[in-house]
């Protein structure tokens, strides 16, 4: 969208044409009579001079009252730099979007010839959709904003470089947003991804592949066009996991209540692809994914792979987790065919007695060396991260004064690098002994580079909860809240309300060896949403309140939300409705359900945290009008499992792992199931 040379000037005033066209009343046709079309010139002469801002567009959709404004990136990679000039001169103030998510692309619907223009003119995922309120004076309101936008930008001086996150700094907090549970930051850092380049096809099909596994859904792993040249490019192991745990979710079922006959059919049918993954190292992989592959082996009578296999499963620790009926059936195949007797070797050859070993590189088989070989930059540490070498090791607990040491003792580029770690040691915690000064060592290096996007921002709170359990003196307990609120004034806002809030909870649910270190963050974390309450949303305004009461910060709270819940229905007014939450915290399960009950009587909730499927569970998830779910340290076979027998199409996902990302995920999807 350059300045544009006769041809591609006739293309855009085409374009303008149809966007002035059918579906849209703003400037109908373009009429050059038109009494009201100087509201919309000075936006249409903008893109045929070409200035250096983002297009904006003003609509008003015919038969309907409503007004929209699209606003369209010059480049894809500008889509963030974008949504940030939207936020600063429009804001919450003149638009209405989603808190939690922030401002972000929209996609278009082809079947409206408006949104098809833009599809056509620009590309998909450039353009957002901004509304406001009903009245003229809104809409007048954020035209002049987004003038203001439009004007202010191009009166710059040209800029001959665009700022962006290395690829590695976006990488690590993918990594991290996924393992601290933060479903649409994850989302959004994906999409910065692939807008920023040099990342290939084949890795974004890889990240894809690894959040919907995170996600549970299996089916959507499936159903990717791009998965068979995902498979034949041999991913890292991780991916090969989250391939075949989703064809095992297409067998559970049929192997639960014993058919191993309809589990074969089921995957000869929807398991094509299964066999080119026969090489995967199984001892890495967990149960779900190594019944597939004996399965696989065993139907296709691969006598080498099932004998690998085998080895594997009965040198390690799945054995007792894997369907009896089919580690059986392996065992009767290699008993027909008399290969049980044959040695079981562990690679092309056997190694002959006395023979030297092969001299190869010394593996990393510690935190201590995964870490010092990242923050090196090293291809082994890269690949460690990659295939997730950490879940064959010790607990980062059991190296915790050594690690936490190594980590404080970095230089700053190789600390910069270790970053690329954090999400591996999130997952390898999870929610058992908590390596604590560990931890606190990561919130450090967050706090020293600035460490505050979305999906960093969750980490940093997944990080956080792990130090608190670690039972910590008050002195360390002191600097560690000392150290998460040095730079608050940079991240804490209305926008970011759940993950402020999600910091408060873990204060009051944590025990408390300095109330006066705690009164402290506590009330720097809610005063600005204090100020800015009239912007919080009616589950976080409620949350805020009672998270006040019980630190006994006393906020002159308002009785109810601003703004933005002025466009919601409200939670007291919904109908009866069922939803099942699920999180493996039970106590973020206890305070959510208590909030739901407060504030929407009606709605009766239910709480898993099972690590597989049940018959219990399933009766949950079918009879739920509403699912949500917390991913971080999820067992995917429980999430998978409800994702696959819920009947409601209403799953929503917890952009974070505390009680107010909770509460706001559940307060968003029943008033979705209820407008339904």
């Amino acid at each position: 969208m350059s300045q544009p040379n006769e041809q591609k000037q006739a293309a855009l005033e085409g374009f303008l044409q149809r966007f002035f066209g059918p579906g849209n009343m703003v400037w109908p046709g373009m009429d050059p009579q038109y009494r009201h079309k100087d509201r919309t010139l000075p936006f249409v002469e903008a893109l045929r001079r070409g200035d250096d801002a983002p297009v904006v567009l003003p609509r008003v959709y015919q038969g309907r009252d409503r007004f929209v404004v699209y606003v369209i990136a010059q480049e894809p990679g500008e889509r963030a730099r974008t949504a940030e000039l939207i936020r600063a001169f429009a804001g919450p103030t003149y638009i209405a979007y989603d808190e939690q998510v922030g401002i972000q692309p929209t996609w278009l619907d082809p079947d409206d010839p408006v949104e098809q223009a833009i599809r056509e003119f620009a590309g998909e995922r450039t353009t957002f959709r901004l509304e406001t309120g009903l009245t003229l004076e809104h809409r007048r309101n954020l035209a002049e904003a987004l003038g203001l936008m439009q004007r202010t930008q191009a009166s710059r001086p040209a800029r001959l470089w665009r700022s962006t996150k290395p690829i590695g700094r976006l990488l690590a907090e993918f990594d991290a947003s996924l393992c601290a549970g933060a479903e649409t930051a994850s989302n959004v850092v994906l999409e910065h991804l692939a807008a920023a380049g040099g990342v290939t096809a084949a890795n974004l099909a890889n990240l894809r592949i690894k959040r919907l596994d995170r996600l549970g859904q299996s089916a959507a792993i499936l159903q990717l066009p791009e998965l068979v040249d995902v498979i034949r490019q041999d991913p890292p192991l991780p991916v090969k996991e989250a391939i075949l745990n989703a064809v095992y979710a297409q067998v559970q079922e049929p192997l639960t209540v014993g058919d191993l006959p309809v589990a074969r059919a089921r995957l000869e049918e929807r398991g094509r692809f299964v066999p080119a993954l026969l090489q995967a190292d199984a001892g890495l992989l967990d149960a779900r994914a190594v019944t597939v592959l004996l399965m696989a082996a065993t139907l296709l009578e691969d006598l080498p792979a099932l004998r690998r296999l085998v080895k594997t499963v009965e040198r390690g620790s799945q054995r007792a987790e894997l369907p009896s009926l089919v580690w059986e059936d392996a065992q009767r195949l290699l008993a027909d065919t008399q290969e049980a007797a044959v040695p079981l070797e562990s690679g092309p050859a056997a190694q002959t007695a006395g023979d030297p070993p092969d001299p190869s590189p010394k593996a990393i088989d510690s935190w201590e060396a995964f870490l010092a070989a990242v923050a090196a930059g090293s291809s082994e540490g890269k690949t460690a991260v990659d295939e997730r070498a950490w879940t064959a090791w010790a607990p980062p607990a059991a190296e915790d004064a050594a690690l936490a040491e190594f980590l404080d003792g970095l230089a700053d580029q190789p600390a910069d690098e270790v970053w690329r770690t954090v999400g591996s040691f999130i997952d390898a915690v999870g929610y058992q002994a908590p390596a604590g000064r560990t931890a606190h060592a990561y919130i450090r290096n967050a706090v020293t580079f600035d460490r505050f996007g979305p999906g960093d921002l969750a980490a940093l709170q997944a990080l956080a909860e792990i130090a608190l359990r670690a039972a910590p003196s008050a002195q360390t307990y002191a600097e560690l809240l000392d150290d998460i609120g040095a730079y608050r004034n940079r991240w804490v806002s209305p926008e970011r309300a759940a993950i402020a809030l999600d910091f408060v909870d873990r204060l009051f649910l944590a025990a408390c060896p300095d109330v006066e270190a705690r009164s402290k963050l506590a009330y720097g974390l809610l005063e600005p949403l204090w100020r800015h309450q009239g912007r919080l949303s009616e589950a976080d305004l409620a949350f805020a309140k009672r998270l006040s009461r019980e630190l006994g910060i006393d906020f002159p709270w308002r009785d109810r939300a601003g703004t933005g819940g002025e466009r919601e229905v409200a939670l007291a007014d919904l109908p009866p409705m069922k939803v099942l939450l699920y999180s493996l915290d039970e106590a973020v399960l206890a305070r959510c359900v208590e909030e739901i009950e407060h504030l929407a009587p009606a709605v009766s909730a239910a709480t898993a945290s099972d690590h597989v499927g049940s018959t219990q569970l399933r009766h949950k998830a079918r009879a739920a009008d509403l699912v949500v779910l917390a991913t971080r340290c999820a067992k995917h076979a429980a999430t998978g499992f409800i994702t696959q027998h819920a009947r409601t199409k209403h799953i929503h996902y917890a952009d974070g792992s505390g009680s107010a990302s909770l509460l706001r995920a559940t307060a968003q999807g029943l008033r979705a199931a209820a407008s339904q």
